[in-house]
């Protein structure tokens, strides 16, 4: 590895610094999103479009249903 950084130039090794801190700045903007309150958010929102897909119409009837029955 450090054989390698003998080959490269200076502009070279600072644009991979460049690279290497973009994809790391990347990866804690994404992890924080993900743990965070708006991820939290979005998660809870595609719960509730998946509940709302995946409630057909007859269970809707039927609680519909149960619920004027009582």
């Amino acid at each position: 590895m450090f054989n390698l950084l003998q080959f490269v130039s200076d502009d070279q090794t600072a644009l991979g610094a460049c690279i290497f801190t973009l994809a790391g700045a990347a990866l804690f903007v994404a992890a924080s999103f993900h743990l965070g309150p708006a991820g939290q958010r979005f998660r809870n929102r595609e719960c509730k479009d998946l509940n709302a897909i995946l409630s057909t119409p007859a269970s809707i009837e039927a609680d519909r249903s149960r619920e004027r029955a009582a």
